[in-house]
């Protein structure tokens, strides 16, 4: 290791560094979101339905309407129409409501998705004859997502200045968020995860801040957006466990107690109006039972239609089939059904380095407290992706972006020991791997 790890840097040096790190992002993702033709993510039609939907001044849900059978993949599976919003009539409002503002900002009249037919061929295209005019729209709407993806990498920078004194470890966390594949191409798309991330990031940001200096307004910012989590994605709600990790840093029980309350309540307040919304129209809160039911009818766990989906062998699916799904498209995926992805040992590679960067950890002087807060969110980050496999054979590990603004702290604190240039290396490395996605999967794909 050796040298001077913690070269002094100004405060010029890394704002420019940040700058960099931000116009690199957002031209990447640009670049996604423009050369990719309309409707290519995976279930980006679904998502800007229920935001169409809302323009239109209609509110979706989990309602089928005119039902009929198509079949895909060898199955037969129920596609609802009308009412029908598709396979995310499911999910919380807040992300479709930012969206549907801004296209009514923009002055863009409501349109029905048409992502047209579906095929499997790589040389023209998952889907035949694209529309510019369907990609002209749905840049309106992608863009938002570019915006989104680099406000959760100003957030990382924030939360990680909070933690150390060290100058370059918090352009170190955010080069890590901002030059990871499969979060540059995920901003790149109309879906809700971009809004999960973000909040991810001021979560992170309002938990550490908490940690350091623990106040009643402070815990109730962390439990507010706890509250927006759970009205954006329910895959977020194991985030939520940051209240008690916050609350249980403190000695005395009673002031537990207080600060467990505040982050409750907090949370509840801001929540409420979808909790009673979900308990009036589904009769239960989070409309668990409905989104089953609603997603077995029309295919959207994975199974074929009217099938309920359930996980036979939970122990393989724990320790084999979950831990396979990060171990080959955590790093980098794309296109519909994720059907773009690097071979197994780059992923394996790639977990390696980051263990080798989180056991630099050990023997640091940071305040156990802090660290214990940013683990905590970075590992309900990945739990979500466990809890969803058993509702679900759709999960995947992009669910766990949402704790990714943590663990980027904690790789970056573990390089501390380390020379300036080692410690960029990681995330140049991602760089590279995003550059060279978008050069393979994006550029030199001819679609029809």
């Amino acid at each position: 290791m050796g040298g001077n790890p913690r070269r002094p840097g100004s405060p010029r040096e890394v704002w420019l560094g940040l700058a960099f790190v931000l116009i690199v992002f957002v031209g990447l993702a640009a670049t996604i979101a423009v050369k990719t033709p309309a409707w290519e993510s995976n279930d980006e039609p679904d998502h800007v339905h229920n935001i169409e939907t809302l323009v239109a001044g209609h509110w979706y849900g989990m309602h089928l309407g005119q039902v009929h059978v198509v079949e895909a993949f060898g199955h037969k599976y129920n596609v609802g129409l009308s009412s029908s919003s598709g396979e995310e009539a499911h999910q919380p409002p807040l992300y479709y409501l930012v969206l549907a503002g801004w296209q009514r900002l923009a002055g863009l009249p409501a349109r029905t998705p048409n992502p047209g037919g579906h095929h499997l061929n790589f040389s023209s295209g998952i889907y035949a004859h694209h529309s510019a005019a369907d990609l002209q729209f749905l840049l309106w709407l992608r863009i938002p997502n570019v915006v989104l993806g680099g406000l959760t990498i100003w957030f990382t920078f924030l939360a990680a200045r909070i933690i150390t004194s060290d100058p370059w470890t918090p352009l170190v966390a955010a080069a890590f968020v901002g030059f990871l594949p499969r979060f540059v191409f995920l901003s790149a798309f109309v879906t809700n995860d971009n809004l999960v991330n973000l909040l991810g990031a001021v979560l992170t940001f309002l938990a550490v801040r908490c940690a350091v200096s623990p106040t009643r307004w402070r815990m109730a910012l962390v439990g507010a957006v706890v509250g927006l989590l759970i009205t954006t994605k329910l895959s977020a709600v194991p985030l939520a466990v940051i209240i008690l990790v916050l609350a249980f840093t403190r000695g005395e029980w009673l002031r537990r107690a207080e600060l467990i309350g505040i982050g409750v309540v907090s949370c509840v307040v801001v929540s409420s109006w979808y909790l009673i919304q979900n308990t009036v129209r589904y009769g239960d809160p989070l409309a668990l039972g409905a989104s089953q039911r609603y997603l077995s009818k029309i295919g959207g766990t994975g199974t074929p239609y009217d099938v309920l989906y359930r996980v036979t062998d939970p122990i393989k699916y724990i320790v084999v089939d979950v831990p396979s799904r990060f171990l080959h498209v955590f790093w980098y995926g794309s296109g519909w059904g994720e059907f773009f992805r690097w071979p197994w040992p780059v992923g394996l590679l790639l977990w390696l380095v980051l263990a080798f960067m989180l056991l630099g950890l050990i023997g640091q002087h940071e305040p156990p407290r802090i660290l214990l807060v940013l683990g905590a969110l970075a590992v309900a980050g990945f739990l979500s992706v466990w809890i969803v496999a058993f509702q679900t054979a759709s999960y995947d590990p992009r669910l766990a972006l949402g704790g990714v603004p943590a663990l980027a702290c904690l790789a970056a604190l573990g390089l501390e020991r380390w020379k300036l240039a080692l410690r960029f290396l990681f995330p140049f490395l991602l760089l590279g791997g995003t550059i060279f996605a978008i050069q393979t999967n994006v550029l030199e794909v001819h679609w029809s």
